[in-house]
């Protein structure tokens, strides 16, 4: 049990689905008996121009509400560890990584939700002690694909206050746009999104040497794909990151010993949620890489980034979606507040951030 309380017996466990054209959220809700409740979030799943709006979330959906609420129903609330092995042994032959994993994060982050407002305090302070006080965030901008947008969306992050902005771009002509467009102190990144063969990724790489990226991100497909990452890694001038497509505890650490990345980024609602990500952190401290949380979701994934990073030694920064002018997130989460482009330590109960 978190703090040896008493948290109440689960009653409910809801799925909410917030229906967006590009960005959807899965929301999920733990109620206990006696009236409280935690939220979490999975994975909205891979964008799917073809579909309709929403329906990229349903596969995680269907195994949150069908499979895995039921096991919830009358368990302890405090006993996330306890719940979180139950739920992994009775859906393990549905394959345990993928949907599996980010229908497990959702109940998770939830669990973590509840016990931190049920005892009234952060989230942060039941992971363990403060390793940060406050860490940068960086602005992670949508796939946009025109010179001219993406130069104004980098120049938009840094008027908003962030240090670090990144790109999800495969063109080294914009990239090197976006280099002159924010000037040299402001840090860049590039996430690839796998779209590039290795022949690919060296030539971006090279091209993009005089932008001085802080990383490059998931050049290639298939992202698991360590031994490939390892060998692109000797061989090109940028510090490698990857990670958001891995999701088990197993996979990161073959990840971190094939030493294919420079800085590892654990997605927690894909890759089990907090009580996998405690282990997480581990591995990265053994591993001397840095730890970068993957987010791209204003709620309770954003949330748990930030309560989880600041008890991480290795943790580094934190990421936070930009949507292009004019677009929100479905949710009415608000932006975290930046000092000086910091995020500060959470004071306020459960995953909220403010």
């Amino acid at each position: 049990m978190i703090g040896n309380l008493d948290h109440g017996d689960i009653a409910e466990v809801r799925t909410e689905i917030l229906v967006d054209v590009s960005n959807p959220m899965l929301l999920v809700h733990v109620t206990t008996e006696d009236g409280w409740t935690g939220t979490g979030e999975t994975w909205w799943g891979t964008y799917q121009p073809q579909s309709k709006a929403g329906s990229p979330v349903g596969p995680i959906e269907s195994m949150t509400r069908d499979i895995l609420a039921p096991l919830c129903i009358g368990r302890p609330a405090g006993d996330i560890a306890g719940l979180w092995q139950r739920l992994y042994r009775a859906s393990y032959q549905y394959g345990p990584e993928g949907v599996t994993s980010s229908a497990l994060a959702g109940i998770d982050l939830a669990l973590w939700d509840l016990a931190g407002k049920r005892v009234g305090k952060p989230v942060a302070e039941l992971l363990g002690p403060r390793a940060h006080q406050r860490l940068p965030a960086y602005a992670s901008l949508h796939w946009i694909g025109e010179t001219e947008l993406v130069c104004r969306e980098a120049q938009r992050a840094v008027d908003a206050g962030f240090g670090s902005v990144k790109l999800h771009e495969a063109s080294a002509d914009i990239v090197l746009a976006v280099r002159q467009q924010i000037g040299p102190d402001i840090g860049l990144m590039v996430d690839v999104s796998a779209r590039l063969d290795d022949a690919g990724a060296r030539q971006l790489a090279t091209k993009t040497t005089a932008a001085s990226l802080e990383w490059l991100e998931e050049p290639i497909f298939p992202q698991q794909d360590h031994a490939r990452l390892a060998e692109l890694r000797g061989d090109i001038s940028q510090k490698l990151a990857a990670g958001e497509n891995e999701f088990s505890l197993a996979g990161f650490r073959r990840l971190l010993e094939s030493g294919a990345v420079d800085i590892v980024q654990p997605d927690l609602a894909k890759c089990g949620g907090l009580s996998v990500a405690v282990q997480i952190a581990e591995l990265a401290t053994r591993s001397g890489v840095q730890l970068c949380p993957h987010n791209f979701s204003l709620g309770p994934s954003l949330g748990a980034n930030i309560h989880w990073a600041m008890t991480a030694s290795a943790a580094t920064r934190i990421e936070v979606p930009l949507l292009p002018e004019g677009q929100s997130f479905p949710g009415s989460y608000p932006m975290p507040t930046l000092v000086n482009g910091m995020i500060s330590y959470p004071e306020v109960p459960g995953l909220a951030w403010t």
